[in-house]
């Protein structure tokens, strides 16, 4: 594939990682405050985001084997790697549905801590880069560098949604109260300002990669 095709799908990947995360973001809003609603009314929204959050999901992935694949042919890294790159984002991407699907299973809380692990790993593996190849052009390094902020963000927002289910269950099997309507609404909170720092990274990625600044 070329360059300029990989280009042009990794532009395309990032202006959908942005529509999803708003549209996300809106729905999880709309279901935290809309407190008068039915729980099982809420309850079935909240299905339905983590179906939509599923394309968040895939366009980071999407974003990391493009890249490095954009990387392998450039010749910054080996060109091995950009093969590499295809099949580990294809196993990885069917790692991200088959977490999913289980979700609600123990085998889904074994597949979400590998998935972590991943991205982890893939965090650690960008700063590397960053921090070591000096010979490289200052705004690519500092692409790096805030491509692995986002994945960071990224981890944060899921524990924030960790307590977010942790009240929901509460909701769930109990019934709403004011108490715990709060905690929900201050989670959201909580999310939506790690998800505004996830966005001003990416928009600042997007910048680099156009200006080329230094």
């Amino acid at each position: 594939m070329s360059q300029t095709i990989l280009l042009a799908i990794h532009t395309v990947v990032l202006g959908y990682w942005l529509g999803s995360d708003l549209v996300i973001n809106s729905e999880y809003r709309f279901i935290v405050h809309r407190h008068d609603l039915p729980v099982a009314a809420r309850q079935e929204m909240t299905d339905h985001l983590m179906k939509v959050d599923q394309h968040v999901r895939y366009a980071l992935v999407l974003q990391a084997m493009l890249g490095t694949m954009l990387l392998a042919g450039l010749g910054l890294l080996p060109a091995s790697l950009g093969g590499i790159a295809l099949v580990a984002g294809l196993s990885w991407l069917g790692l991200v549905e088959a977490t999913h699907r289980t979700r609600k299973s123990a085998l889904g809380l074994r597949l979400a801590l590998l998935d972590r692990v991943v991205r982890y790993g893939l965090a650690l593996a960008l700063l590397a880069l960053a921090f070591t190849q000096a010979d490289w052009p200052v705004w690519l390094r500092l692409k790096l560098g805030l491509f692995a902020g986002v994945i960071g963000c990224g981890l944060l927002i899921r524990f924030q949604l960790i307590r977010h289910f942790s009240t929901w269950a509460e909701v769930l099997a109990e019934g709403s109260t004011p108490k715990r309507e709060a905690s929900l609404r201050a989670t959201y909170r909580r999310a939506t300002s790690i998800l505004a720092g996830l966005w001003l990274q990416v928009f600042a990625i997007a910048a680099l990669a156009v200006l080329r600044p230094f």
